[in-house]
C-alpha cells in the first residue's frame, strides 16, 4: 500500500514511495478512476459497486418538544442562524471533542468507563467513534470484530446482526450519555466499506439505516457521521458514487425510522470541508473541517460559505503525530495553535486527538497529558464568553497591523510554519479575542470596541492572566510559561 492507514497509521508522518510520486501527481490530473488504482488497500472498498440507484436526499426532520430528552446537554440541533450547534434545551453548545476511533472494538467495558469518566473530568463533551471496526480505523481486524472476538454481522450479512456485539456497542453509547458526551458515530466509514460492511444493494443500505434507527434512535447523545478518510470514486461528483448512494440510503432509512439526529460527513485529507462535495453539500447539517495545515484557512472557508452551516474543526494533527512530511514533530504549541486559530476563525467547536485513537498498550497512562490540560483550559475560557456571537475579523477592523502572512493556498505546510494572527469580536465590541502565535506586536483599532472594556494577555500554556493596558499597540512580554511565543489577547467588560 502507498499510504499508512488512517493517513499515517497515526504513528508518524505519512510517506510516499519515491517510485510512485510521479504517479500520484498524475492521479490528481486524471481523476478518480486512476486514483482508485493507486489507493491504499484499506480504501479499496470506497470504489465498490453496489446495485441500485441513488435514493435521493433523506426526508428532513426537526426535533419535536415531545422528543427532547433531559439530562446533560448534547448536540441535538443547529442554531437558527446556522452558526453553531445547540443542545436539547436550545442553548449554544461549544463542542470540545476527542477522537477515540477504536473505542467500541478495542477496549473492555471497564476500560470504556474509565475513558468516558476521564474525559468528562477534563471537560470533553463529544467523541468521534467508529461503530464497526477495521484495521485502518484502529480495530483488531477487517471483519469488524472486537478485541475478544465479537463480530457485528452473522456470516458478513449487513442485516443479520450478532446481538452480543450490538448490545456492547449500545452499552458504550449509554456510558457516553451518562458522562455527558455526544458521540459522533460512524456506522459506515471509509475503512469498513468493502471490508466488514459489504452491502449488496442500496436497498440493503436503507434497511441497515432502519435497523440503526430502531436500535439507537432513542439515545439523545448521537450525531450520525460517515466518511472518514473518504474519497468518493466517481466521474460525476454531483451524481455521487455507489458508495455515496449507499450512505445516503442508510440516512434515508434512519429518517424513515423516525431518527432525528444530526448528520455530517468527513471527506479526505490533507484538507476538506463536508460541503466541498456537491453530492453531500445539501445533505449535511454541519461542516466537518478536516485539515493538517494551519487550521484558520479551512475553518474560515467553511464559515464564509452559503448556505450557512456550523463549522467544526473535526480533525487536525493529533498529539504525538504529525501528518506533514519532513516537518517538526507535533508539539503542545502545535495543538494550541490548531485550537485557537479555529476558535478565532468561526469554529463552533474543536476535536483533538492523540496517537491513542487506536488504544495502543499503555493508553491509560497517557490520558491526562499537558496538552489535554491546556486544551481544557482554553475551551473553558471560550465557554465563559458569548463565543457564538464572535465574528472573525477578516476585514482587519480590529487588528489593523502586525497580523503576519496568511496561508492562501492548500500546499503542504506545517502548523508551526505560519505566523498569522487571527481575531474575532462580537458586533458591538464588548468581547474580542486575538490569537498571536509568534509573539509579534499587533495594533488594535479601539474605536470598534465598546467603551470601558478590559484588555488582558492570557498565557495559553498555563492560563495565567495579566493586564495589557489600554494602548493601541501591544506586544506580548517574551515567551510564555512553556517557552513558546504564542499568546492570547482577551478583551471583555
Amino acid at each position: 500500500m502507498l499510504f499508512r492507514s488512517r493517513a499515517s497509521d497515526r504513528s508518524g508522518r505519512r510517506w510516499v514511495r519515491p517510485a510512485v510520486a510521479a504517479a500520484l501527481v498524475l492521479t490528481l490530473v486524471l481523476g478518480a478512476a486512476v486514483g482508485y488504482a493507486l489507493w491504499r488497500r484499506s480504501q479499496n472498498g470506497q470504489g465498490m459497486s453496489i446495485a441500485g440507484s441513488d435514493p435521493g436526499p433523506a426526508p428532513s426532520t426537526r426535533p419535536t418538544a415531545d422528543a427532547i430528552p433531559a439530562g446533560p446537554p448534547f448536540a441535538t440541533a443547529v442554531s437558527g442562524d446556522g452558526r453553531y450547534l445547540v443542545d436539547q434545551y436550545g442553548k449554544p453548545l461549544l463542542v470540545h471533542g476527542d477522537s477515540p476511533w477504536a473505542l467500541i472494538t478495542k477496549v473492555s467495558p471497564a476500560q470504556a468507563e474509565q475513558w468516558f469518566a476521564d474525559r468528562q473530568r477534563n471537560g470533553y463533551n463529544a467523541a468521534i467513534v467508529s461503530l464497526i471496526g477495521a484495521t485502518a480505523n484502529g480495530g483488531p481486524s477487517d471483519d469488524g470484530g472486537t478485541y475478544d472476538g465479537l463480530k457485528p454481522f452473522v456470516d458478513g450479512d449487513l442485516l443479520r446482526w450478532n446481538e452480543p456485539y450490538w448490545a456492547r456497542a449500545e452499552s458504550y453509547l449509554r456510558m457516553a450519555e451518562q458522562h455527558g458526551i455526544t458521540v459522533m458515530l460512524y456506522p459506515i466509514d471509509g475503512w469498513t466499506i468493502g471490508n466488514a460492511v459489504r452491502p449488496t444493494s442500496t436497498e440493503q443500505c436503507r434497511e441497515f439505516g432502519a435497523k440503526l434507527a430502531a436500535r439507537f434512535g432513542d439515545l439523545p447523545n448521537i450525531v450520525w457521521m460517515s466518511g472518514g478518510d473518504y474519497f468518493p470514486v466517481t466521474d460525476d461528483p454531483a451524481r455521487g458514487s455507489d458508495v455515496d448512494h449507499c450512505i445516503d440510503a442508510m440516512l434515508v432509512g434512519l429518517r424513515q425510522g423516525g431518527d432525528e439526529h444530526l448528520f455530517s460527513i468527513q471527506l479526505g485529507y490533507d484538507k476538506s470541508i463536508s460541503d466541498d462535495n456537491p453530492y453531500w453539500a445539501p445533505r449535511v447539517d454541519w461542516n466537518f473541517v478536516y485539515t493538517y495545515l494551519p487550521t484558520y484557512r479551512a475553518v474560515l472557508q467553511a464559515y464564509q460559505r452559503t448556505p450557512v452551516k456550523p463549522a467544526l474543526l473535526g480533525e487536525a494533527n493529533y498529539e504525538r503525530e504529525n501528518n506533514q512530511k519532513d516537518t517538526p514533530d507535533t508539539t503542545d504549541e502545535t495543538l494550541r495553535r490548531q485550537v485557537l486559530w479555529s476558535l478565532t476563525s468561526g469554529a463552533a467547536g474543536v476535536f483533538s486527538g492523540s496517537s491513542d485513537w487506536k488504544f495502543d498498550d499503555g493508553w491509560e497512562g497517557r490520558l491526562d497529558t499537558r496538552s489535554v490540560a491546556q486544551t481544557t483550559r482554553l475551551l473553558r475560557l471560550f465557554a465563559g464568553l458569548p463565543w457564538w456571537r464572535l465574528v472573525p475579523d477578516t476585514g482587519n477592523r480590529l487588528v489593523t497591523a502586525g497580523r503576519g502572512t496568511p496561508v492562501t493556498t492548500d500546499q503542504a505546510l506545517d502548523v508551526l510554519q505560519s505566523d498569522y494572527v487571527t481575531a474575532a469580536r462580537t458586533p458591538e465590541g464588548r468581547y474580542a479575542v486575538v490569537y498571536v502565535p509568534a509573539g509579534q506586536t499587533v495594533t488594535l483599532d479601539r474605536s470598534v470596541l465598546a467603551a470601558g472594556v478590559r484588555t488582558q494577555w492570557v498565557d495559553p500554556a498555563s492560563g495565567s492572566v495579566r493586564d495589557a493596558g489600554d494602548a493601541t499597540v501591544l506586544t506580548p512580554s517574551g515567551k510564555n510559561s512553556q517557552g513558546d511565543r504564542d499568546w492570547l489577547l482577551l478583551i471583555h467588560p
